[in-house]
């Protein structure tokens, strides 16, 4: 499906588009949908049934601030749904999180959005879609519906219809460029942690986030790994999966399961500091194989450690400062290569 996208009629429509539900239930409200007849530069339609369209494609002129107005349907028969996932990828960069600026919506903690009502086998949203404003830019919108908390990097956890069900939106201006397949984050800092969980411990390799330990269930699943100084290891990384429950129990302190904590597997690398610098293409971290370690210990600055991820993607950490100890002013700062 492809559409011509004009600025015009864009402006002109759906300004403040009110998200909007139909769902079916004993007591149901009057619930607003899309009103009969309007028309939507894109519409998506995920069931469980089929006959759905779960790829849409659009074009935009590249005015600035422009937005398309996408009409976003789902419907299940077996499983309510509890969550919709909704991420975007610009310009192939790595998806992120999807985050509402003109409309007011009740998002969770983690960045889904929250289905109000008791069943929620059927739903239609209207939202306002930011488009490109570059000649070659390219941003891919991809939503899913979930029965409980998800992982934005897992479609398939909780997935109310199944493992692979989603939708996609594609908004292009011109032809798409090709990135780098690789994200880069500088000076992030980890703090030794603190027994009550208030210290910033955890990384995102998702979004580059650093959490506090005591965020909970609703981010622990966006946790890659975290950092601790050990008393005869010292400064060292370790899975949130493989965390030592010595120093902080991750499942207990932030309520989610061992089995849904994220892996990571580490190693030291032979690669030079020079060689890190040069890292520019995804390609160019395909050699590094996972380890069966997912801790890392005895860092020193200037080390630089091969990291594999819970999803299988490839990465270089390189260690640019160490602050010795515990408490409130041990750290570690750290420069991370990964691919998308």
């Amino acid at each position: 499906m492809n559409k011509i996208l004009k600025s015009k009629s864009i402006l002109k429509a759906f300004l403040i588009a009110a998200i909007t539900f139909s769902c079916s239930t004993d007591d149901n409200e009057d619930i607003a949908i899309p009103p009969s007849g309007a028309t939507f530069d894109a519409e998506l339609f995920v069931s469980e049934e089929g006959g759905d369209m779960r790829s849409v494609t659009v074009s935009a002129d590249g005015s600035t601030g422009a937005e398309i107005t996408s009409k976003v349907a789902f419907k299940t028969i077996t499983n309510n749904m509890r969550r919709l996932y909704i991420t975007e990828e610009v310009n192939g960069g790595a998806p992120e999180p999807f985050v509402f600026t003109s409309q007011e919506v009740d998002e969770k903690p983690d960045g889904s959005l929250d289905l109000v009502g008791d069943d929620k086998k059927d739903f239609e949203f209207q939202i306002n879609l930011p488009a490109p404003m570059a000649e070659g830019e390219s941003i891919v919108y991809t939503f899913w519906a979930t029965t409980g908390r998800g992982d934005f990097r897992d479609v398939s956890k909780r997935n109310a219809i199944d493992a692979t069900a989603l939708g996609t939106i594609t908004v292009n201006y011109g032809t798409p460029t090709i990135g780098s397949g690789i994200n880069e984050f500088t000076t992030i800092i980890l703090a030794a942690p603190l027994a009550d969980g208030t210290s910033e411990t955890f990384l995102s390799l998702y979004n580059s986030t650093v959490y506090k330990i005591s965020e909970g269930e609703e981010t622990a699943a966006l946790w890659d790994f975290g950092y601790y100084y050990g008393a005869s290891g010292l400064a060292s990384l370790a899975s949130t999966r493989d965390y030592p429950d010595s120093v902080i129990n991750v499942p207990t302190i932030s309520g989610v399961a061992d089995a849904e904590l994220n892996e990571a597997f580490f190693s030291l690398s032979t690669t030079t500091s020079a060689e890190f610098d040069a890292i520019a293409l995804s390609s160019d971290l395909d050699f590094i194989a996972a380890s069966t370690n997912q801790r890392v210990t005895t860092l020193n600055t200037g080390d630089i450690v091969e990291i594999v991820d819970n999803y299988g993607k490839k990465g270089l950490i390189r260690v640019d400062a160490i602050t010795p100890g515990n408490g409130t002013d041990g750290q570690i700062t750290l420069t991370i290569k990964i691919q998308l």
